[in-house]
């Protein structure tokens, strides 16, 4: 079985899908005790997953000064999610000295464990103008990784230098893929970047064909508002109007002006709640792991609720918790409320024997920052067949 490092484990939702791919965890390294904790919990709930000594409670910094001590050699994976504060063109010299910036320790990681592969997922905002030229660096750095930043230089320096470079020591091919999750079946609209590499040596390094939508918009769409099967499938009257801002969308499908995709549908949150219960108001539900109910769900201008026949909106960490838009649901008789630990859980593709131990607030920031469980196997499981490993 292929051998990996998660860096930034947090509460394991890259960890679980890498897992779900084939991945034997080596280490799991979190600085935060939080989500180290559930690592812990669900290592003795379930050892296959991986091994409570394999868990690292330790700033990777910290951890990568007795990396030569821990025997991780040939290590095929090494993937995360690093921490990355915003930056701009202005103001942005001391970027890779930054100590709130994680993607230098994530690239150290690369140069001194030389993985075959490594996936680095964060937030599709570094894409935007302002942060595209920094995270261009970040891509540049991890293809040649050897080339390590000197003291004193600006990051704007240090990537002239590595654009220049024709070290002929350690390289990757690097790639970027932008993913939406409900596009692979996870029932949440939920974009993230991840950069992807392959070390030079590796058979298949020089291509890679970016994963392909397994699930589709426009078959919900058509499902929903053209032939109503969804309806149908769920025993429910059709829903009054359809969406006012998919009305052209819908319009061109009805019309044929666009082809029907052969994908089944996005997965609505009906769909993926099928099966549980109904919470209880300031109870844990006596079958259900983590199910409790939240009272008092409102609405208020900018946090509506996800509609139940669609996808969710995206989960999100909060910095009080979580936001009440994003984890709250809004039925079709207009009630709302909170998702439960379990349920958001289930959002975010992690199995039901999964335990997400301590407050709600806790829970809901270890969730709303993982990585979708299906989203990393899927780019595990690819890159696996791509590479053969």
């Amino acid at each position: 079985m292929p051998r990996s490092v998660e860096l930034f484990a947090g509460g394991g939702g890259m960890a679980l899908g890498m897992r779900d791919a084939g991945f034997e965890h080596e280490q799991l390294i979190e600085r935060e005790p939080r989500p180290v904790h559930v690592l812990l919990a669900n290592a003795a709930r379930n050892p296959w997953l991986w091994k409570a000594e394999s868990v690292v409670e330790a700033d990777v910094l910290d951890w990568l000064e007795d990396v030569e001590n821990l025997e991780l050699d040939d290590i095929d994976l090494v993937a995360g999610g690093p921490p990355c504060q915003p930056f701009s063109i202005s103001g942005a010299h001391a970027g890779h000295n930054d100590v709130r910036n994680m993607f230098p320790s994530a690239i150290e990681t690369v140069r001194r464990l030389r993985p075959k592969l490594f996936v680095f997922e964060n937030v599709p905002g570094l894409l935007r103008p302002s942060f595209l030229p920094y995270y261009n660096y970040i891509s540049d750095q991890l293809a040649i990784p050897e080339v390590t930043p000197r003291d004193g230089e600006s990051w704007m320096e240090h990537h002239a230098r590595v654009r220049r470079s024709h070290s002929d020591g350690l390289r990757y091919h690097v790639y970027r893929q932008l993913v939406n999750a409900a596009d692979l079946g996870v029932g949440q609209e939920r974009r993230r970047v991840f950069l992807v590499g392959m070390r030079w040596d590796i058979r298949g390094a020089d291509s890679w064909s970016e994963i392909s939508p397994t699930h589709s918009r426009d078959s919900l769409l058509r499902d929903q508002w053209i032939t109503g099967e969804y309806w149908e499938r769920h025993r429910l009257a059709p829903e009054g109007e359809s969406p006012v801002r998919l009305a052209s969308r819908i319009a061109a499908l009805r019309q044929e002006k666009l082809e029907f995709s052969s994908l089944p549908a996005w997965k609505t949150t009906r769909e993926v709640l099928l099966g549980l219960p109904d919470p209880i108001d300031d109870k844990e539900h006596p079958k259900v792991l983590n199910h409790k109910g939240i009272p008092g769900a409102r609405t208020y201008k900018g946090h509506t609720g996800g509609l139940f026949d669609w996808p969710a909106k995206t989960l999100k960490a909060g910095v009080h918790g979580v936001c009440g838009g994003e984890a709250m649901i809004r039925f079709r008789d207009g009630s709302l409320r909170y998702l439960t630990i379990r349920e958001s859980a289930r959002v975010q593709s992690f199995p039901d024997d999964y335990e997400v131990p301590g407050t709600r607030t806790a829970a809901m920031r270890v969730l709303g920052n993982a990585v979708a469980v299906d989203v990393a196997a899927a780019i595990g499981s690819a890159l696996r067949a791509h590479t053969g490993l």
